[in-house]
């Protein structure tokens, strides 16, 4: 059995013009996705709010971004991390608009208890 091993950069593929984040999934696995996103100002639109059933894991590799809860809001910069469990309502209100905002996304399986 040959495995194969998988390789890349987190800057790879990039385009020069961004009017949508740019979404990659890296690795997925049992109850495991890995995704690579890339804002350039993007922020969840007004009004909106993420609602997920998953656990999230997000590394903040490059940029500037602030998450914004319903309670307060987070200033990250590259090498923040957040752990956000499943139903944690969370939307992005800011993303550096000048550079790419690189985030490492770890989407799991809701943890129970």
């Amino acid at each position: 059995m040959t495995e194969v091993v998988r390789h890349g950069r987190i800057d790879e593929g990039v385009p020069g013009e961004l009017p949508e984040e740019l979404v990659t999934v890296i690795a997925s696995g049992a109850g495991v996705r890995i995704e690579r996103i890339v804002s350039r100002g993007h922020v969840t639109p007004p009004g909106e709010w993420y609602d997920q059933a998953e656990d999230e894991f997000v590394l903040l590799v490059q940029g500037a971004a602030r998450l914004e809860f319903e309670a307060f809001d987070l200033e990250l910069r590259a090498g923040d991390w957040v752990d956000l469990p499943a139903h944690v309502r969370h939307r992005v209100a800011w993303t550096a608009p000048r550079e790419d905002t690189v985030w490492l996304a770890v989407f799991r399986t809701a943890s129970t208890g």
